[in-house]
């Protein structure tokens, strides 16, 4: 299952079907499954938007049509994002 995070109101239907645990459970999967890489902390994952395809880092607000200059960026981008272990959660 695909969970479309853009949706504020597709997000709290979920909840509300599967509660906090199983929507922090797919969410969890997805995010894995989106993630394309790990830079100096920050995870990478290809994601759809309304400019097409592109590679997120992190929680940075930052995200680029080409995994090259994700990956540059995030080299540069001190701390972390988003890394394993640093999952939001309802």
């Amino acid at each position: 299952m695909t969970i479309d995070l853009s949706d504020p109101a597709a997000r709290n239907r979920l909840i509300e079907r599967i509660g906090p645990d199983g929507y922090n459970r797919l969410h969890a999967e997805q995010m894995a499954r989106s993630t394309v890489a790990i830079v100096n902390g920050h995870a990478i994952r290809k994601v759809q938007s309304r400019f097409g395809k592109l590679y997120q880092v992190g929680t940075t607000g930052a995200a680029f049509n080409a995994f090259e200059a994700a990956k540059t960026f995030a080299s540069k981008k001190k701390g972390t994002s988003n890394a394993p272990g640093n999952r939001a959660q309802v």
